[in-house]
């Protein structure tokens, strides 16, 4: 019998695409916002300085650690390889899509610089669950 059919797996399998949907629907939603970086640093006037630099620096980290965490997501899910790497295919385009669609939000600009981050997030995050990717 094959493993997703096993009646003990289905909850396991049914929580892990949850938690991917979920995923994809906070970054998603994160990336299609207006001006995210505007809304920080309102948020943090007079508790601490910010430098332009900085948050230049802490927007490209969290899309390279997005991108990873999507990778590694998309490892844990009890599918098929086939499927997986479909589900990846679908991060790289989710990629291309969402750096466009934000030419359309005030306060946001796409660049391909930022495509390119996130697909090194994904390489990184295909490194560090290759173990699941294997099977």
């Amino acid at each position: 019998m094959s493993e997703l059919c096993e009646p003990r797996l289905r909850p396991r399998m049914a929580r892990r695409w949850a938690v991917w949907l979920l995923f994809v629907t906070v970054w998603s939603t994160a990336l299609l916002v207006p001006d995210p970086i505007g809304f920080f640093l309102r948020h943090t006037e007079g508790v601490m300085e910010v430098s332009h630099d900085a948050t230049f620096l802490m927007a490209k980290s969290l899309h390279v650690a997005a991108y990873a965490l999507a990778a590694i997501l998309t490892g844990w899910l009890h599918t098929s390889n086939r499927w997986r790497w479909l589900l990846l295919a679908f991060w790289s385009l989710h990629a291309c899509a969402t750096e466009y669609g934000q030419t359309f939000v005030p306060g946001r600009t796409g660049s391909v610089r930022d495509v390119i981050i996130d697909h090194i997030g994904l390489a990184i995050g295909l490194s560090l669950s290759w173990r699941w990717w294997r099977h």
